[in-house]
């Protein structure tokens, strides 16, 4: 069983764009579980995102800011279309790109080492107050980038180019990972350890956790057997799976609460002979009585049905990494 990949299919399947590629699988347990609760949001207003966007889109206008109906501040650039701002009034999350026009086309960026990006982005964090409370919480989970092909003369391929260098950050509570659309944190670093976008999705949580008692969960054999069940509603009678691991993790799927929950690997056949094999991962909450639907239904089916590439690519720096 491979660790790593397992990992790295958990956090595909339940819509991070980001791995924790780099941690220990931990053992599928139901000890030293816990119940918790985030801490409400602060209240915030398009003032907030006017100070906000001066300080990552200084330059932009940001006089007509409204927020739509899911409250949350938009903003496109009438200079370049790659230069947008998000900014979620409800949450707090923050998304932004900026000063990526001129890395079109055939410029070469003068990417930093991994460790320089590293260091490029924990300083940006730092200093801009985005750092989580509890830092012990971050961990970096996947190092990926993005590479393009040039073309000479408007006709031929040329070189590949780095054009980037992505960070994927992730939540780890107690040695266990987080996965769920919530509890990330992605950096792009560009030329000289320029930070060209951030996406911080990121809320604290409350000290007051309530521990799990063995006789609120299900066993591993229970929860295997709802993890078939499921696979088999998924992919329908005929198809055939075949489950490759299991781990213990706990799911943040932007509600009040994150729970624990059992996440199984499996390798899934259709009966279709010209579909190839395909990697899905089935979560189930490790509470009996759940007290928070996990609506993994909400999420992308193409993410809930994940196929792993066996790709590789270089970095600069010399980090080999699976593409994003």
């Amino acid at each position: 069983m491979n660790a790593k990949k397992l990992i790295s299919t958990l956090l595909l399947v339940a819509g991070n764009t980001g791995f924790i590629g780099s941690q220990a699988l931990a053992a599928t347990t139901t000890e030293n579980l816990f119940l918790y609760s985030f801490e409400e949001t602060p209240v915030l207003d398009v003032d907030t995102s006017k100070s906000l966007m001066k300080q990552f889109l200084d330059g932009e206008s940001a006089d007509r800011l409204v927020p739509s109906l899911d409250k949350t501040v938009r903003y496109v650039s009438p200079k370049d279309p790659n230069t947008t701002f998000e900014h979620n009034l409800n949450t707090g999350d923050i998304r932004f790109h900026r000063n990526f026009a001129r890395y079109l086309g055939d410029f070469k960026p003068e990417l930093p080492s991994t460790e320089e990006a590293l260091k490029a982005a924990e300083m940006f964090l730092e200093e801009n107050k985005l750092l989580p409370s509890n830092q012990a919480e971050l961990k970096i989970a996947h190092i990926g980038g993005l590479r393009a092909t040039s073309v000479i003369d408007g006709k031929q391929a040329g070189p590949i180019i780095d054009k980037l260098i992505t960070l994927n950050y992730a939540r780890e509570i107690n040695g266990l990972p987080v996965i769920g659309p919530g509890s990330k944190i992605l950096v792009d670093i560009g030329e000289k350890g320029e930070v060209l976008s951030l996406t911080r999705h990121w809320r604290e949580l409350s000290p007051k956790a309530r521990q799990i008692s063995p006789e609120e969960t299900f066993s591993l054999d229970e929860a295997q057997r709802l993890a078939k069940i499921q696979i088999s509603k998924e992919f329908g009678k005929r198809a055939t799976f075949e489950l490759l691991g299991s781990q213990t993790a706990y799911f943040d799927n932007n509600g009040r609460l994150l729970q624990p929950v059992y996440a199984f690997q499996a390798k899934v056949f259709l009966p279709d002979q010209q579909t190839e094999a395909f990697e899905y991962i089935s979560v189930i909450p490790v509470l009996r009585k759940s007290p928070e639907l996990l609506n993994l239904t909400k999420l992308d089916p193409k993410a809930l049905r994940t196929i792993i590439s066996t790709d590789e690519t270089t970095l600069p720096g010399g980090t080999t990494r699976k593409p994003d």
